[in-house]
């Protein structure tokens, strides 16, 4: 990966906070837990949680975030939100101090993007090996 390339993906990281993958079918989560199960990920090991319209694959929580997976139709999307009230309120007063720009500022947001888009590069990886992409 030349300079530019490397300060291209950077600047992403400090904006963009997902990743999307295109399945070529339907899974369920159980589904795709199993495809995912078989990864090597930077935040831990993903685990099924909640139920009906609350089920979703999850990580460990890193710092005030959890990277989550969620389902809609063929599309997966690697996210990071809050883990409690507590991310949110320091959230919410960076962005007061700083006019808008903490998360752009803060370092655990740009890590936390990164590994929403690691996350997304291993799981088209996996998807890929089982002929779930086009």
């Amino acid at each position: 990966m030349g300079l530019f390339d490397k300060f291209k993906q950077g600047s992403k990281d400090m904006i963009k906070s997902y990743d999307k993958v295109k399945l070529n079918q339907k899974l369920t989560y159980e589904e795709l837990y199993d495809v995912m199960k078989d990864g090597t990920y930077p935040c831990g090991e993903p685990q099924l949680t909640g139920k009906g319209i609350m089920h979703c694959i999850q990580f460990p929580p890193v710092s005030k975030y959890v990277i989550q997976v969620a389902l809609s139709g063929t599309t997966v999307t690697v996210t990071k939100i809050y883990s409690g009230i507590g991310g949110i309120l320091k959230e919410t007063v960076g962005d007061a101090v700083t006019g808008g720009w903490y998360d752009v500022l803060n370092g655990e947001n740009i890590d936390l993007n990164q590994m929403t888009r690691i996350v997304g590069e291993e799981l088209t990886k996996l998807c890929q090996t089982k002929g779930l992409l086009n």
